[in-house]
């Protein structure tokens, strides 16, 4: 039709990646791996300034490259990492300060007490669940689209 673009896909076309609802069909293969639409979009995601990083013709090496999500990821996880020392670190020094102590053990010293308790609130701000987290919302996100 005129003044509507070309398509990039012929209507009669299928890909492994497409979703059918019912009904039976024969095809013809006609490309596989690399070759095919969704190969050629892990190439794009898997080569910088258009080199080829193919381990063999059939999968890429994604091995240098993240996705943004874990780039992301990588930045909060350093940003956490600052938050919980600069916390602890203020922890410590008030607690220096007061002169806090071990109430079970009033004998030692406020700094050693304070140690043990900035360590044990670093590794406590330390988010382990963080890739459970990502990973439901994730799930939950993908199961929403496929409900669309």
């Amino acid at each position: 039709k005129e003044g509507q673009p070309e398509k990039l896909t012929p209507d009669t076309m299928i890909f492994s990646s497409c979703t059918v609802k019912g009904g039976n069909a024969k095809a013809l293969v006609v490309r596989t791996g690399m070759d095919t639409r969704v190969g050629q979009i892990a190439a794009l995601l898997s080569t910088e300034k258009g080199e080829d990083k193919r381990l063999c013709k059939c999968l890429p090496d994604t091995s240098d490259n993240q996705t943004p999500l874990q780039v992301e990821l990588g930045k909060l996880a350093v940003q956490i990492g600052f938050l919980a020392v600069a916390c602890c670190t203020t922890v410590f020094v008030v607690g220096v300060a007061v002169g806090a102590s071990d109430p079970n053990q009033p004998d030692i010293p406020s700094w050693l007490y304070m140690i043990l308790i900035a360590v044990t609130l670093t590794v406590a701000a330390i988010p382990e669940g963080l890739p459970l987290c990502v990973t439901i919302s994730l799930s939950v996100g993908c199961s929403d689209m496929v409900k669309e």
